[in-house]
């Protein structure tokens, strides 16, 4: 009885009432996406600082990643090509997702043979090819959940989608620096690529989605063959777009809503390492507990958008992220502080895990049918971008400034994202679920 009058506990209840065996493939298919991502960003980060790298040079070779910023170039592809002999037994899907898994596993085994204090060119190419391959895996299992998740179910899958991606993250965070501490990186490195080859099994577990047939526009005869082909691929998903006049809006929100995430991110580990804490130190709060707390805070991300809807969650979660920033700011003051970091780390975590969800859901809701992998994958790439970006840029001016300014102009940018939700997508809610309740019926 007491429960029932509970308002959370029912709250909590009614987000796993949804659930179905389709949420726990997205789960499962999240922690795929997430084991090789942490490698080629904060624990390759973590490597080349204890190798004694810069921090530009740290926040340059962020640059590995862009694969994840430009995997909108292929995603078309991934959506019309199909693979001979493959296609025919597993599906479209299926059998695009066993060719990504199979060549990224290859590319972190490659990469485990790399030593960055004798060249960074070995290990800078390996990194990118697990980067592109990772993305490409990326890309298929965003199709995926779009076409298997109802949109009523939007929010459960994304917050089960980051659970997942956390655990995965959690693997090649935690997990490799403990394998790197007490063996090397390079063993590190290839046991990770070893755990990869696991997900393929997944490939064959789970079911090809009902439909995944786009529909080709038609063209006049006159028209070459090329031309047709690049249409099709790419300008037709654009210009169906149901927002394309506000695209420039909602591309300007995505930039300063993951700026300070991203930051955070990207240079918590040198941040860390900086002030004197050790791989044990960093694994056990920055990712032990923090990957833990980025776990809550999908599930409260979840939850939030289940009692407040997406827009008004996103604006809360704007508004949190400026209190992680803020605890930055206190750390780069206290100095090597383990119970400050245990605050600081958990505050980012929290708000981290809260954005990947609502990001997600966000994202999902501005997308439209029959090219809403396209759309999510073009506004998801641009995220990505932002990230790439800011993370070289972070770097170089972590080498000019002090962290304290650093972190305070990461406060700062969350001010235009606020000023964007409210002025903008907020005056399009009514119409984004109209369309999509329509698309939905028809």
């Amino acid at each position: 009885m007491i429960f029932k009058n509970c308002k959370t506990f029912a709250s909590f209840y009614n987000l796993f009432q949804s659930v179905d065996i389709r949420i726990f493939r997205i789960l499962a298919l999240g922690f795929v996406s997430g084991l090789p991502f942490l490698l080629t960003l904060s624990t390759l980060s973590y490597w080349l600082a204890e190798d004694g790298a810069t921090n530009t040079a740290i926040g340059l070779f962020m640059i590995v990643s862009l694969p994840y910023s430009f995997k909108f170039i292929w995603a078309p592809i991934v959506d019309y090509v199909r693979i001979p002999f493959l296609t025919e037994r597993l599906g479209k899907r299926r059998s695009w997702l066993l060719i990504s898994q199979i060549l990224l596993t290859l590319s972190l085994f490659a990469m485990g043979f790399c030593n960055p204090a004798e060249n960074l060119l070995p290990l800078g190419i390996t990194a990118t090819l697990v980067a592109f391959f990772s993305a490409t895996q990326d890309i298929i299992i965003d199709a995926y959940r779009i076409e298997t998740i109802s949109a009523k179910n939007c929010g459960t899958a994304a917050a089960f989608e980051t659970i997942g991606f956390r655990f995965g993250m959690l693997i090649s965070g935690a997990g490799a620096l403990y394998l790197a501490h007490i063996s090397s990186w390079q063993h590190a490195y290839h046991i990770m690529a070893f755990l990869s080859i696991f997900s393929i099994g997944l490939t064959y577990l789970i079911p090809e989605p009902v439909s995944t047939t786009i529909v080709k526009p038609a063209f006049s005869k006159r028209q070459r063959p090329f031309l047709r082909r690049f249409a099709a691929f790419f300008v037709l998903p654009i210009r169906q777009f149901a927002h394309k006049d506000k695209l420039w809006m909602i591309l300007a929100f995505i930039f300063f809503f993951k700026l300070t995430d991203t930051v955070l991110n990207s240079m918590s580990a040198p941040f860390l390492c900086d002030l004197g804490f050790s791989k044990l130190e960093f694994a056990n709060v920055s990712k032990l507990f923090g990957i833990t707390l980025m776990v809550v805070g999908g599930l409260l991300g979840g939850l939030m958008i289940q009692r407040l809807g997406i827009y008004q969650s996103a604006m809360m979660c704007a508004v949190l992220q400026s209190v992680s920033a803020l605890m930055f700011t206190i750390q780069s003051l206290s100095g090597h502080d383990a119970n400050i970091l245990m605050i600081t780390v958990g505050a980012e975590s929290l708000c981290s895990g809260m954005t990947s969800t609502i990001f997600i859901a966000l994202l999902s809701s501005l997308c439209t049918q029959p090219h809403t992998a396209s759309h999510f994958t073009l506004l998801y790439s641009f995220g990505s971008l932002c990230r790439v970006g800011t993370s070289a840029m972070a770097g170089w001016l972590a080498d000019q400034v002090s962290w304290s300014i650093l972190f305070l102009l990461c406060f700062a940018a969350l001010i235009p994202s606020v000023m964007l939700l409210n002025g903008i997508l907020m005056d399009t809610r009514e119409s984004i679920e109209s369309e999509r309740q329509q698309a939905n019926t028809a």
